[in-house]
């Protein structure tokens, strides 16, 4: 494992921020593409872009550091350095929403469009940003014997036959990713593409979370993250079959035979 790519004099270049940087970037290229190829303008995609951005990383980072205000108390200006982790992606999540949510009611552009174009391009930075992870050794497995387990370290540098939860959690991100490329190339009711996509990781990262050996929150017996995941499953569950009823409503109208004066 190799968390910093090289160092040049006091900067140095990690492995996590790289990725996490990559994944930003081709998420948003992707969002751009997408939305020029429906009609929307470049420079509107991309301010939204910016905005989710910013949220986003806001989010995340404040949800990391709230539970551990301790390690920050004296020194604020670490709260900025979150370059080689310290960032809660159930923040970020939010956060990025809340801020579209926001520039959507200043510019008058349609939410649930924008949150289907953000979905895919989620997934595609959460599966680079997972591979970051394995490269600094974060959110590392726990050791088990298995066919799938590989030699490697913790965060701290101690190796074992660990299960390999970070390249799964990556591996999780491109499949969606895919996916929801794939849907979103059907006509699916506004906002069932961003619904598809909390289904989908809130499932696949609550499942995966048993795995993990790192240090968190616990609430009973699951990791708070994993509540968190856990809602979200369910509350697009619950939405996505709200979405399949108004559809089947609209639907059955149309497809139910006119009767004529005549026929009466």
């Amino acid at each position: 494992m190799q968390p910093v790519l090289f160092r040049w004099g006091p900067y140095s270049l990690y492995g996590y921020t790289a990725l996490v940087c990559l994944g930003i970037l081709l998420g948003v290229a992707y969002v751009c593409w997408q939305g020029y190829r429906a009609g929307y303008r470049d420079t509107g995609l991309l301010d939204g872009a910016l905005w989710a951005l910013v949220g986003g990383l806001v989010g995340a980072r404040l949800t990391y550091v709230i539970p551990n205000w301790a390690d920050y108390a004296g020194r604020p200006a670490a709260l900025l350095s979150f370059w080689g982790g310290g960032l809660v992606f159930q923040g970020g999540l939010i956060g990025g929403a809340v801020a579209l949510l926001l520039y959507a009611l200043c510019t008058q552009l349609p939410f649930l469009r924008l949150v289907d174009l953000a979905a895919p391009a989620v997934a595609l930075a959460q599966g680079l940003g997972w591979m970051g992870a394995h490269l600094h050794g974060a959110n590392y497995g726990l050791i088990v014997r298995s066919p799938l387990s590989m030699w490697l370290p913790d965060l701290y540098g101690v190796y074992g036959p660990r299960f390999p939860t970070q390249l799964l959690a990556s591996l999780l991100g491109f499949v969606l990713f895919g996916v929801l490329y794939r849907l979103s190339e059907r006509k699916l009711q506004p906002g069932a593409l961003a619904l598809l996509y909390l289904l989908g990781n809130g499932v696949g990262h609550f499942l995966l979370e048993f795995t993990r050996a790192d240090e968190a929150p616990y609430l009973d017996l699951l990791r708070v993250t994993q509540v968190a995941e856990l809602l979200e499953a369910i509350a697009a569950s619950f939405l996505l079959l709200y979405l399949w009823g108004v559809r089947r409503a609209r639907a059955k109208p149309a497809s139910q035979p006119q009767v004529t004066a005549k026929e009466m």
